[in-house]
Formats: structure tokens, sequence, C-alpha cells
């Protein structure tokens, strides 16, 4: 498989990771109870805004002198895209315990899948650009995640947005399986700090 193909295949992956803790109604991840915010607010739906959102972080990643690429568009485009398909044929399962297992694998699907198309070369999303920007001031990578997994949860809580038990497990666990995966995904990440061959 050629990285374009890799990297819209983790990207699906990616966005089937998120779609898992929206099913698991225990409360989103902390970037989703803002675009949950901004989708009551604006009557759209959580896709749809996740899409918006990043393509106004792509302004970010300008300014800070991000590496852009086909993975930056793609980022933008596929995961709101898979998230409203999976929303639209899938329920919530009736069992609790099912939920909280759905809850637990999201931030792993999510750390994993990211850490495969960054992997790929091909650019950063709109918001692994913030994570990367950070990291290039001196957090490390599970601390930078956190904390802007933290201050978004903040934001859409202050616009309205819902959050939970699920949020908690998001915010506290996909800082930790970035760290774990980039070792065992991108092994030569700490030195590269995600300076790709695209770059603008």
């Amino acid at each position: 498989m050629n990285r374009a193909a890799a990297m819209v295949s983790w990207l699906v992956f990616f966005g089937c990771g998120l779609a898992l803790l929206f099913l698991a109604d225990l409360g989103v991840g902390p970037w989703d109870v803002l675009h949950d915010g901004l989708a009551n607010r604006l009557d759209r739906s959580p896709g749809t805004m996740i899409q918006v959102v990043g393509a106004l972080l792509l302004v970010l990643l300008v300014f800070f002198r991000q590496p852009l690429g086909p993975a930056t568009i793609s980022n933008v485009i596929i995961i709101g895209l898979v998230v409203n398909l999976i929303m639209g044929f899938a329920e919530t399962p009736e069992l609790f315990g099912i939920r909280l297992l759905m809850a637990i694998a999201s931030p792993i699907v999510v750390g994993f899948g990211s850490m495969l198309y960054l992997g790929a070369g091909l650019g950063v999303g709109p918001r692994d650009g913030l994570m990367t920007t950070l990291i290039e001031r001196g957090i490390g990578i599970g601390k930078a995640r956190t904390l802007i997994e933290s201050v978004v949860f903040v934001g859409g809580v202050l616009l309205g947005g819902s959050y939970g038990l699920g949020t908690l497990i998001f915010t506290f666990g996909v800082g930790p399986s970035y760290q774990f995966f980039k070792h065992r995904v991108w092994p030569g990440w700490p030195e590269s700090t995600g300076r790709f061959i695209y770059r603008r």
C-alpha cells in the first residue's frame, strides 16, 4: 500500500475512533464538545463542524509555519465525513459495559490512527499541527495533547456542548496513547517533530 492510500485508510480509522465515543453516549471528546456546542448553536451536524473547525485551523498552521500537505486537507474532509456516515446508521448499545468499553477504546484508536497518518509523511492534520507547534517549544507530546484537549473542552462547555465520563476518559487517555504509539509506529518522530516533505 502506498503512502497516500495508507493516509486515507488511517484517517478513516481516526474518524471511526471519534465515532466510537459519540456512539458510547457517555460524553464526547474535548474537541467534539466544542464541535457539539457549535453544531447546536449553528444547527449543523457534529461531523460538519469538525470539518469547519479544521478548515479554520489551517489558517493557524500557516501562521505557526507548520508543514502542510495532502494529509492536512484530507484530515479536514475525511474525519468529519466518516463521523457523519457512522452516526447515520449505527446506534448506541443498551448495555453500559459495552458503552464504557467503546469510550475506553476511542482514545486508543484515535492515537494509533493519528500516528499512522502522521508517519505517512504527507503533512500534519490541523489539530496535530497545534500539537507539533507546542512540541517544538519544548513541551512533551503527552502534555501538549492533554493541554490542547483541556483548553478546547472549556471552550466547548461555554458553548453548551455535551460532556461526561467519556470526555474525561478521552482527555486523559489520548495523550498517553500518542506517547505509547509514537515509538512503535513512528520511531523517528522525537527528532523530526513532524517536519514532513510538504512544507508551506
